[in-house]
Formats: C-alpha cells, structure tokens, sequence
C-alpha cells in the first residue's frame, strides 16, 4: 500500500461474522495494539510516521482464532483523503502483512 501522509488511521474489524477472533499488532517488529477482540466496532489506532522513514511494515498476529477458524479482519487504512480497505487472515501457524511504501510526490 502507498502512503503520502506523515500519519495513517488503522481501523481494524471482524471480517465475516463476530466470532471472538483476537489479534495483536506488530508495526516494524514493535507491538502497539496487544491482543485486540476483533468486532463490528472498529479498533482504531493512528501510527505516525517520520518523514525519514519511507517503508513500513505492519504484521497482524493471530492471538485466537475464534470459534470460526481461521482468524479473518478487515483493516481500513486513511491517509489523508485516500482509503484502503485490506482483508487478512491469519491462523497460529501464519500472520498477514502488509508493507507501506511512501510515495514520492
């Protein structure tokens, strides 16, 4: 995904039907959402990023599965007036990932 912004609103939700699925969330290999029930109500978080730094990466962790396997989201990314809606899933054997590249205006 590409960004321009010097931030990035993460809202991230249960994609499918509620089942319990809980996720942690990793940006650059730091944690900053810990263990996180996914619902119909968004968890949102807004990450900042240094104009020095022109790639990111955010892994999202599957901490449960929920009674419906695999553990299933949906994340929506805002950068500025731009919206990416990515949906990820993820058991206790595989994360899902995304890369953030900055684009060069």
């Amino acid at each position: 995904v590409h960004f321009s912004s010097d931030s990035l609103l993460l809202s991230l939700y249960d994609n499918g039907e509620v089942d319990g699925d809980t996720v942690s969330v990793l940006l650059n290999g730091q944690l900053i959402l810990a263990k996180q029930g996914l619902s119909t109500t968004a968890v949102k978080k807004t990450i900042y990023i240094p104009s020095n730094i022109d790639q990111v990466e955010l892994v999202m962790y599957a901490e449960s599965l929920g009674s419906i396997p695999p553990n299933t989201g949906l994340l929506v990314i805002k950068d500025g007036k731009n919206l990416y809606e990515v949906r990820f899933s993820g058991d206790l054997q595989k994360n899902a990932s995304i890369v953030f590249n900055r684009k060069k205006e």
